[in-house]
């Protein structure tokens, strides 16, 4: 609208009424068509340093939140290719349980293990291969990743996926003690078994009596399995020399203090008096004989006490001096393959001390390809 006036007060009044209405019209229609209040800073110069900050923060969100999705996106396919992966291991599991008795053959086992092997290539495969955009997730190289979940610093999460190469699953550590001559009181200690803090077991006597030994001890560690993550075996028994010879015990003949007496027993065995004079006292003693497939004689303590022998159990047992005193081997297992530090008291008595020779190895899924050693 155009005014054309030089002295006329009343129309520079009305021009400037006219302007103003102007200036509120396009006011209006600025906020009308933008939808904004604040549409410059002389709408609200305060308001719209306010708005932008709130718009960048939001904008910023949007952002985190598509992050969101891209974090929940990659773990979503490592879930599903793991998903794939436990269902090969349920077949391996299936197929090594089927060849886990004795209707099986050579061959067949032979068969049953090529297929094995041929799933646990596949499994190797999904491990290597699976990907979110260029980013390996299942072979170990996803570790510690960080994900912007905020608008601000700091506001993140991290994740990190584990290898799932055969190498990787299943790894379980073994560690296995000399075999214990000594008796005496134990008190033992898993050093850092949650990276920071020490375990220490209640002490346990190692003897020949009721309720004490590797049985006993291994009891009150498997009783924390699930707190440590270690558990224990053990395994006490004496194996004659050689085969059993004709011979006779001394009438001083005594097992873990019960007297068994005199007995005369043949070339291995063959009337089994031998054999049968130690067990007719197995329920006091803790110790149970039998024969293996060499005809020598073996003696095992079920219940994890020692077994000692006094008196004369004759040459012809096959029984060495160096053997009458024999409170076995303990063996500690790990499923994280990591290492079992121990420490304690009187640890020799459990065939763990410092001069002892403790045998140790990690076995995993892949060692299933091949032969593991009696040792391990």
């Amino acid at each position: 609208m155009g005014f054309r006036i030089n002295t006329n007060v009343a129309a520079l009044n009305a021009k400037a009424n006219s302007d103003l209405n102007a200036k509120s019209l396009d006011q209006s229609l600025a906020r009308l068509s933008s939808g904004l209040r604040i549409n410059s800073a002389a709408d609200d110069a305060s308001g719209m340093a306010i708005a932008d900050s709130l718009r960048s923060q939001a904008n910023t969100l949007g952002q985190a939140i598509s992050n969101g999705n891209d974090a929940l996106g990659i773990l979503q396919t490592a879930d599903k290719a793991m998903d794939e992966q436990l269902k090969i291991l349920d077949t391996i599991k299936t197929k090594a349980t089927q060849a886990a008795q004795d209707g099986q053959s050579a061959k067949t086992r032979t068969m049953l293990q090529a297929d094995i092997n041929r799933l646990m290539e596949e499994l190797d495969n999904i491990a290597n291969t699976t990907s979110f955009n260029g980013k390996q997730l299942l072979s170990g190289s996803f570790t510690n990743q960080e994900f912007q979940i905020g608008s601000s610093s700091n506001q993140t999460v991290k994740a990190s996926i584990g290898a799932t190469q055969s190498s990787k699953i299943g790894v379980t550590r073994f560690e296995t003690g000399s075999q214990s001559v000594t008796s005496g009181v134990v008190g033992l200690t898993i050093k850092n078994y949650n990276g920071i803090e020490d375990f220490k077991f209640q002490d346990v006597v190692i003897s020949t009596s009721v309720g004490t030994g590797l049985g006993a001890l291994a009891e009150e560690i498997n009783k924390s399995a699930d707190k440590t993550g270690v558990r224990a075996s053990f395994d006490v028994k004496t194996t004659g020399a050689f085969a059993i010879k004709a011979g006779e015990t001394g009438t001083d003949f005594t097992i873990n203090g019960v007297n068994i007496g005199k007995v005369t027993y043949q070339d291995g065995d063959k009337n089994g008096s031998l054999v049968s004079a130690i067990n007719a006292v197995k329920d006091t003693t803790g110790v149970q004989a039998s024969q293996d497939e060499n005809g020598r004689l073996v003696l095992t303590s079920a219940d994890g006490r020692g077994i000692k022998i006094e008196g004369s159990i004759g040459q012809g047992s096959g029984i060495l001096n160096s053997q009458k005193e024999n409170y076995g081997r303990l063996s500690l297992v790990k499923n994280d393959g990591r290492d079992i530090a121990i420490d304690g008291t009187n640890l020799s008595a459990i065939g763990m001390g410092k001069t002892d020779i403790i045998s140790q190895t990690s076995v995993s899924l892949r060692e299933s390809k091949g032969q593991i050693d009696a040792n391990t």
